[in-house]
């Protein structure tokens, strides 16, 4: 899923501007607006990694890889909060930010923190699931971190990934799920109707995902509250 929600803040205070949140979803991205403000990009910018260097050139020192990611270990269910280790992309590991990460867990004590795998494509099979945590040691997966993380390298900034587990690793993510998804990350109750209507089939894990969404919406809130804070106590 590309990247279309940018939030720089916290909205007040000295440290104002000084992180950027990078979320892929609307519903992950409106999380946030309590404490991050929204800025937009597009025209005047070739692509996002130039965006994100101009950020930097004008004082953003850190980027959070954040929203909601797949459980590829059964222990963890809906809700769970992952603070990245490092992140495992397709060309090789990145390793978060120590400080910043350090902050997070003492701040989210429930929270997990391990590798989390950077995917191009959705992985909704169990087996497929259990491979990837067997071949690379990661808790958690998602289609962003790893663009993310190799954007904060390129601008020399900390980086962090704060993921909370929408769906755990034995949870069915039905067709309906992944295309009622616009390109610009937003999502239709009228596109999911539709949708169901010619997969009727796919109404009972639609209704079960709805759900974790709810757990995993409470969990962002507590982190977009943790992730304000967090840029003060360590000053970038």
């Amino acid at each position: 899923m590309p990247i279309t929600r940018l939030h720089r803040g916290p909205r007040t205070a000295a440290q104002a501007g000084r992180a950027m949140v990078c979320a892929a979803l609307a519903i992950e991205a409106e999380t946030v607006t309590r404490h991050f403000e929204r800025e937009a990009w597009g025209p005047g910018f070739a692509d996002l990694s130039e965006f994100i260097g101009q950020a930097a050139a004008d004082g953003c020192r850190g980027i959070v890889s954040y929203g909601v990611s797949g459980g590829l270990v059964p222990a963890l269910r809906s809700g769970d909060i992952v603070v990245g280790s490092e992140i495992i992309g397709p060309s090789g590991s990145i390793p978060t930010d120590d400080l910043w990460s350090a902050w997070l867990l003492s701040a989210l004590p429930t929270a997990v923190f391990g590798p989390v795998a950077g995917v191009e494509l959705p992985i909704a099979a169990l087996a497929k699931r259990s491979e990837l945590h067997l071949r690379s040691g990661a808790l958690a997966a998602d289609m962003e971190s790893h663009l993310i993380a190799r954007l904060a390298t390129a601008n020399s900034m900390r980086f962090v990934a704060l993921r909370v587990i929408i769906d755990a690793a034995g949870r069915n993510i039905p067709p309906t799920a992944l295309a009622c998804i616009s390109p610009d990350g937003a999502t239709s109750r009228w596109r999911v109707s539709r949708l169901l209507l010619g997969r009727p089939w796919d109404a009972l894990d639609m209704i079960r995902l709805s759900a974790d969404w709810w757990l995993a919406r409470r969990a962002l809130l507590h982190c977009s509250e943790v992730l304000g804070a967090s840029v003060h106590a360590i000053e970038l």
